[in-house]
């Protein structure tokens, strides 16, 4: 995840202004960004570059992680004299390389020269000073790699609040795994320590973050794009994730698995060694930056709850997935990803498409909502009203 701070250390976090995608643009603030953040050397050294690819959208959807972005990265390393890169991604129900198309992100890795790769489950990593899970079993591609070069996206999350650099390493879990660890720890705050776990299990690793246009609102797979001009680079991604998360408006503080992330760096959550150059948080805040509601500090599966209480946390507590008929489309790429089965759909007389959730099944993981290709699922309380009896006239 990043350098572990010492007593008295400062992290550097580099936030340079980058208003578009131009290539000449890019190509000198990811240079400077590196520069200021203290990139390594890796002459002769084997590079992993994992974007994020959560789902086939359009670069300017800011689905992804832009394919211009991922391109100026590419130039850069070769420029730093690697020996190889290979590029990679899996996303949770989709084909990484035809989610690599879609957003164009598989173009720019082949026209710069990298090597793709799809990820298949590697050898155990060991992860010593994890709270949760001790080992992971990773994609084999971090066994020929000497470095990964993180190439997240700044967004919202329904289920994180905030996803940048440390969520984005969760894509290191081949396939469905990472639905596994979904259902091993359905407990929001238990997800996010297994979040934390994961980054330590990495030990070399560099963060670009690409917040040119950032995702607002229904994030991380159905929100609205926000130009938002800037990149975050950092050795750190608990420190990154601190600085730009605070960036559009969230405090930090509020947000567990960074407040885990950045204690487990050595850092006072209260004020952290975080050295940015000249860039300040306070001058620079977003304005406008639509946000999610800060995540729940932990959640239940309905199922724990007394069966006599039910209709009550129905009618006050959940807050699950809603499904709406009218823009679904079929695809079935909820059912698929769910790891509790909770959903199942069906073909109504009139040709729509519905999805029943099984509230006492549902972990609230918000799967569904992150892969819906069209917007069909929102995240919302249960509105629940008793049936009223017509009155007398």
């Amino acid at each position: 995840m990043g350098e572990k701070a010492g007593a008295q250390a400062n992290i550097k976090v580099s936030v340079l202004p980058c208003q578009s995608y131009d290539s000449k643009l890019l190509d000198r603030c990811i240079a400077q960004a590196a520069r200021d953040a203290g990139f390594p050397d890796i002459t002769g050294k084997r590079i992993l570059v994992k974007p994020n690819l959560l789902k086939a959208a359009a670069p300017d959807e800011a689905v992804t992680t832009h394919p211009k972005f991922v391109a100026a990265v590419l130039r850069f390393l070769w420029k730093q004299k690697a020996a190889s890169i290979q590029i990679g991604d899996s996303p949770g129900h989709q084909n990484g390389k035809a989610v690599g198309k879609a957003s164009g992100v598989f173009q720019a890795a082949m026209d710069g020269k990298a090597t793709w790769v799809d990820f298949s489950p590697g050898n155990p990593r060991p992860a010593p000073e994890a709270k949760l899970v001790k080992s992971f079993k990773l994609a084999s591609a971090l066994d020929d790699c000497d470095l990964v070069v993180n190439l997240p996206k700044l967004k919202t999350h329904r289920l994180a609040t905030y996803t940048g650099a440390i969520k984005n390493l969760f894509g290191l879990l081949p396939g469905l795994a990472k639905s596994s660890m979904h259902l091993r720890f359905s407990d929001k705050i238990q997800f996010g320590t297994m979040l934390v776990d994961l980054g330590l299990s990495i030990k070399n690793c560099f963060h670009f973050l690409d917040a040119i246009v950032a995702m607002q609102g229904e994030g991380p797979g159905n929100g609205e794009p926000f130009p938002l001009g800037l990149v975050f680079a950092s050795k750190n991604a608990a420190a990154l994730d601190w600085v730009a998360a605070s960036t559009i408006g969230y405090d930090p503080r509020r947000i567990p698995y960074l407040v885990d992330a950045i204690q487990r760096n050595g850092l006072d959550k209260e004020s952290p060694s975080i050295d940015t150059g000249d860039y300040t948080i306070e001058k620079n805040r977003a304005k406008g930056f639509r946000l999610l509601p800060y995540t729940a500090q932990s959640n239940a599966s309905l199922s724990e709850i007394p069966h006599y209480l039910e209709p009550l946390a129905l009618r006050f507590l959940a807050e699950r997935p809603i499904f709406h008929k009218e823009l679904c489309i079929g695809c079935s790429a909820c059912i698929r990803i769910c790891p509790t089965d909770a959903l199942e759909l069906s073909r109504l007389k009139d040709g729509k498409f519905q999805v029943r959730i099984d509230d006492r099944a549902c972990i609230t993981c918000y799967c569904c909502h992150e892969v819906c290709p069209v917007g069909a699922i929102s995240i919302a309380k249960i509105v629940w009203r008793p049936s009223q009896q017509k009155k007398k006239k």
